[in-house]
């Protein structure tokens, strides 16, 4: 699915930002983002272009929408990147899009593996942050704070533990993420899925910035 990256000087070109000292990730991986959405139109377009504008370019997006999605469709062909993919599945099951996280992230071919919601977005430095610090300190799970619209867009400080931590702040090694099962639908069933994937984990890192946003 990562297809055409590697050979496209534009897709491997690191976006200059004023400012921003570019931090080296080892081994160049690839990175997939499973996202789970109903009938999101600006939102998921927001998500979509800040996964665009990151300064690191290896990466693929699976959007899961729960149902039939017209809406969802009409989003990612207008946006057209190779590296964005649509499931729409055949039912709605509601209950968060959980029901089909582990479908997601069966799906995902990345070397590391990442979760989030359709009106969800990140910065630019996000994965390449992320990215950095695993592969810096040979880490398996890497979480950051969150600019939360709960908290009147006020920043929470992650803390691997549920009611603690939002779906899309995290970014862990496939081997670790693929062999965590998805064992909670219910409203907490992300933050059980940290929660174990904490457990499994010897090395677990956090980057005390706001580098996602939930909305």
């Amino acid at each position: 699915m990562f297809g055409g990256i590697a050979g496209s000087p534009k897709l491997n070109m690191a976006r200059y930002i004023r400012g921003w000292e570019p931090l080296t990730i080892q081994g160049m991986p690839t990175v997939s983002l499973a996202i789970a959405t109903y009938e999101q139109g600006p939102e998921l377009a927001c998500l979509l272009y800040s996964l665009i504008s990151q300064t690191y370019p290896k990466w693929e997006a699976w959007v899961w929408h729960d149902g039939p999605g017209p809406i969802a469709r009409e989003v990612v062909e207008r946006i057209n990147d190779p590296r964005i993919h649509l499931i729409e599945t055949q039912e709605r099951k509601q209950q968060y899009g959980h029901p089909w996280r582990q479908d997601a992230i069966d799906q995902c071919c990345g070397d590391y593996i990442g979760l989030t919601n359709g009106d969800n977005y990140y910065v630019p430095v996000y994965f390449e942050w992320m990215l950095h610090t695993l592969t810096t300190n040979n880490g398996d799970l890497c979480y950051c704070d969150t600019l939360h619209s709960y908290m009147q867009w006020g920043v929470m400080r992650s803390t691997p533990v549920r009611n603690q931590i939002d779906l899309g702040c995290w970014i862990g090694s496939a081997a670790l993420v693929k062999s965590t099962p998805w064992s909670d639908n219910g409203f907490a069933g992300d933050g059980t899925f940290i929660e174990d994937m904490r457990r499994r984990a010897s090395r677990v890192y956090h980057i005390a910035r706001p580098l996602f946003v939930h909305n």
